[in-house]
């Protein structure tokens, strides 16, 4: 039955797959994928016949940035317990090409189309032992390619949305075979697991590990350049930074801000918008020059910071390094439904965050409010409430730093360690 399922399902799938293939997309990251993944079947097949050894190979598929933020720890471990092994790292998305490739990959890539014609002789030049997935971008040809080829699929720091469409009636029927042929999945929480066995997963193949983009986190080595600069312009004040800021922020921290202009002692604010465009830096500057708060932007990372109580960050890259130099931050996107940004990298130099009210479906937040860690604010006077938090926080050092300590704790999960105990027993089954 299994089988029957599998070649009624994957019939229609390969015809959309080519039809999709093929269309002329105008958007510009879609074409750069698709370019890059169509002669990609033929660069896999020139690298196994030059490079190709006899030692086992893996294959590791991070669709985007975040994918690859998750697998890098796995991969580094991987090539510390296992050093006569291949390491090869395919994507879909450009911005992964662009990035330095992490140590210890053999050979990075895009995707081969997920058509048969496609994988199946980069499956018989490749000969791969495993085939490990970062976070769920499982792909139905490929997952059959590697299952009529006997190879084991594993999911690492596995994630299904609670509105995932993979979830839907239909969906979940058409991609069982998918599902079904996946050997193990390391869950990043006991909701995901229970969403991936729901999805088709047998439950006897899905463990909770944790997310290992934590241990990518906590493990990331720091650029101490923009907090030293922050500490310049900060002269011996407490800091705050809200980082990854929207427009449904901007209010918010207006008035809290505002409060804190006459607060003891004086707080320094830095804010960091999630988009740092020109347009959206100036927006912010005039919300705050509205209400006759000080403010100056900062566009230059080698120059100091302008004389100001309040700063906008106008460049892109600098706010995991920019938590450093902070008492306390505030993650921004978390007064719009399932919008929060993630709260990792400051939890990961251990000082409490704050978050707005509709920060529910966000499993680390959830964990850090009930910890302690982070502090929701009510939806009733926000601004209020979060100058009256940072006013709290900065006057009190047992209190920040218990809380600090407690948001970094969510973190330390083992969840790479856990995933390549895991992947090691698959290699050597």
């Amino acid at each position: 039955m299994k089988l029957a399922h599998s070649d009624f399902v994957l019939a229609p799938y390969r015809t959309l797959a080519r039809v999709a293939h093929r269309l002329p997309y105008p958007a510009r990251v879609l074409r750069a994928s698709l370019d890059g993944r169509r002669d990609a079947a033929a660069r896999w097949q020139a690298w196994a016949g030059a490079a190709r050894s006899t030692a086992p190979l893996i294959w590791v598929h991070g669709a985007s940035v975040g994918e690859l933020q998750a697998i890098e720890p796995i991969i580094v471990r991987l090539r510390h317990a296992v050093r006569a092994v291949h390491v090869i790292l395919t994507h879909t998305s450009p911005s992964v090409a662009s990035r330095t490739a992490p140590w210890g990959v053999d050979q990075r890539d895009f995707l081969p189309l997920d058509e048969p014609a496609h994988l199946a002789p980069v499956f018989a030049a490749l000969r791969p032992a495993l085939l490990v997935f970062s976070r769920g971008d499982l792909w139905p040809e490929l997952v059959h390619q590697a299952e009529v080829h006997h190879v084991p699929v594993a999911v690492v720091g596995g994630t299904v949305r609670p509105a995932s469409r993979r979830l839907a009636g239909a969906a979940r029927w058409f991609l069982r075979p998918t599902h079904r042929a996946v050997t193990w999945v390391g869950a990043a929480s006991p909701d995901d697991a229970s969403r991936w066995i729901r999805a088709g997963v047998r439950a006897d193949r899905v463990a909770v590990t944790g997310d290992p983009r934590h241990d990518h986190i906590l493990e990331r080595v720091p650029t101490l350049g923009p907090g030293r600069a922050v500490e310049a312009w900060a002269r011996g004040a407490p800091v705050f930074v809200a980082g990854s800021t929207e427009p449904s922020d901007d209010a918010v921290l207006v008035e809290a801000i505002a409060r804190l202009s006459h607060s003891d002692p004086p707080v320094r604010a830095l804010i960091v918008p999630h988009d740092a465009s020109p347009r959206r830096v100036a927006n912010v500057r005039a919300a705050f020059a509205a209400r006759a708060i000080p403010v100056a932007r900062w566009d230059d990372a080698r120059a100091p910071l302008p004389d100001a109580p309040v700063v906008i960050v106008g460049v892109y890259g600098l706010l995991a390094d920019l938590y450093l130099a902070a008492s306390v931050a505030y993650v921004g996107g978390g007064f719009r439904e399932r919008q929060l940004h993630a709260t990792a990298e400051p939890a990961a130099v251990g000082i409490p965050v704050m978050v707005g009210d509709r920060w529910r479906g966000a499993l680390d937040v959830g964990v850090m409010v009930e910890t302690g860690g982070a502090i929701a604010l009510p939806r009733r006077h926000p601004g209020v409430a979060l100058a009256e938090t940072v006013g709290r926080l900065v006057r009190n050092d047992d209190e920040r730093i218990r809380r600090g300590l407690a948001a970094r704790a969510v973190l330390c999960q083992g969840a790479a360690a856990w995933s390549v105990d895991a992947l090691l027993r698959l290699l050597k089954a």
